[in-house]
């Protein structure tokens, strides 16, 4: 089964100071590649600048009838390295398999096949870590192409943090 990680992406405070934490080595490390420039300082300056304030839709439950999350169930509680699975009738064969944060920011998505055997719908599983640093509300996402368009289901599930 061919799988394709698109991202693990840590999750941070979305709080202006919380944001900046990364600056200090993002100037460093652009100052090492590519050497210090009036460039690096405007691209700092952009960075550490007040963040915009991002009006999102609100994300709501949805299943598609072309695609079925069976696991985890609405509601449960997941920890980084959650198993999604589940059944798909998706052209292609694959589908995307992701991990969103209560205001839908992505913290882990994944590629993965659908093993159709004879003919869809098949099956589908995937596993994907997720870094968060206390419990809060968040959503697992599928979505794949069907001959309709684009297919979408997505649950509500409380994220944890990975304990060690």
């Amino acid at each position: 089964m061919r799988r394709r990680i698109r991202g693990i992406i840590p999750h941070l405070p979305r709080t202006g100071t919380d944001r900046a934490r990364g600056l200090p080595a993002l100037a460093l490390a652009a100052c090492m590649l590519g050497g210090c420039s009036s460039a690096v300082d405007d691209v700092t300056t952009a960075i550490s600048a007040a963040p915009s304030t991002t009006v999102g839709v609100a994300l709501e439950p949805t299943q598609d009838p072309a695609i079925v999350i069976e696991t985890p169930l609405d509601d449960s509680q997941v920890a980084s390295r959650v198993s999604v699975t589940g059944t798909a009738d998706v052209i292609g064969r694959e589908v995307t398999v992701r991990v969103l944060d209560h205001e839908g920011a992505e913290l882990a998505a994944i590629d993965a096949d659908v093993d159709c055997r004879d003919a869809c719908p098949g099956t589908f599983g995937a596993e994907l870590f997720f870094f968060v640093e206390r419990p809060e509300p968040g959503w697992v996402e599928v979505s794949g192409e069907t001959a309709d368009g684009r297919a979408l289901s997505r649950l509500p599930v409380v994220l944890f943090p990975r304990v060690r």
